[in-house]
């Protein structure tokens, strides 16, 4: 479920994973949406939704291009199609497609206005050329916008020192993997050298919490449950430890806590144009 060369998925497939992705799409909802609005995203426009698992991306778009509009949803994993695709029909959503491809090689039948994506870059052999490829699916002066991670956070090491240490494990495994955990602060040199004209006002947020909520520990929670079996093959921590790590220290920690945490790592929206022919 990934091409040649592109980095190991280190959160693996299936419906907890597809459930915590959805869970993490509320999270993120609001700097997605506004990364979507200032790069222009908006009514009547017809576009590629890049990586698109379950398919939170390609709804929020359908919001903003209204019923003129249209959405289409390509990812690798025919599973989370299949999820997106029942998610959509639940919905009664008319203006969103799924289906299984690889947006670098999609035969589009046509040109789109615009192509986004949300922490797909970073997963890439070689994100430039990628983004080279994405451009070639979009028209003349339109749009590529993007939502990826940095492996910077507003976590404080003497405060929350489990969830600093496990943040910093998570950027380990995402190293380890092959995935680009600060793909965020390269977008722009990346999208002039692939031929687009990058915004030179990108958009760059960290989600934050008050430390007591429950959706606070959920959030790193579900991400550790999700990512700990390739822990343990990258041979990053052992499960046993990781676990009292997640499910006593971590929880303790938080209930302890008065301020606010993070929910993300700093994520940077960036887009750009397609010159004008």
């Amino acid at each position: 479920m990934h091409a040649m060369g592109d980095a190991d998925y280190v959160f693996g497939r299936g419906r907890a994973e597809y459930d915590r992705l959805i869970e993490q799409a509320e999270i993120l909802r609001p700097v997605t949406e506004r990364m979507l609005r200032s790069a222009g995203i908006g009514a009547g426009m017809h576009v590629l939704d890049v990586g698109c698992g379950v398919g939170d991306v390609s709804f929020l778009v359908s919001n903003l291009v209204g019923a003129e509009g249209s959405v289409t949803g390509v990812d690798l994993d025919g599973d989370a199609v299949v999820v997106a695709e029942q998610r959509r029909a639940a919905q009664g959503l008319t203006n969103v497609s799924f289906c299984q491809a690889d947006a670098r090689s999609l035969d589009s039948g046509g040109v789109f206005d615009a192509a986004v994506g949300r922490f797909v870059l970073m997963y890439l052999r070689d994100p430039t050329e990628a983004l080279r490829l994405f451009a070639e699916r979009v028209r003349p002066g339109g749009t590529l916008a993007f939502c990826e991670m940095t492996s910077v956070t507003a976590t404080s090491a003497a405060q929350q020192p489990v969830l600093a240490e496990l943040l910093a494990l998570f950027t380990s495994a995402f190293e380890r993997s092959g995935a680009r955990p600060d793909i965020g602060a390269e977008l722009y040199s990346r999208m002039r050298d692939a031929g687009l004209q990058p915004d030179p006002r990108p958009l760059a947020e960290v989600v934050l919490g008050p430390a007591r909520d429950t959706i606070t520990y959920r959030r790193w929670a579900l991400f550790a449950r999700s990512m700990l079996p390739k822990i343990v093959e990258y041979g990053l921590g052992a499960e046993d430890e990781i676990q009292h790590r997640v499910e006593h220290d971590l929880r303790e920690e938080l209930r302890a806590g008065t301020g606010l945490v993070p929910l993300s790592w700093l994520t940077i929206g960036q887009w750009a144009r397609l010159p004008a022919q």
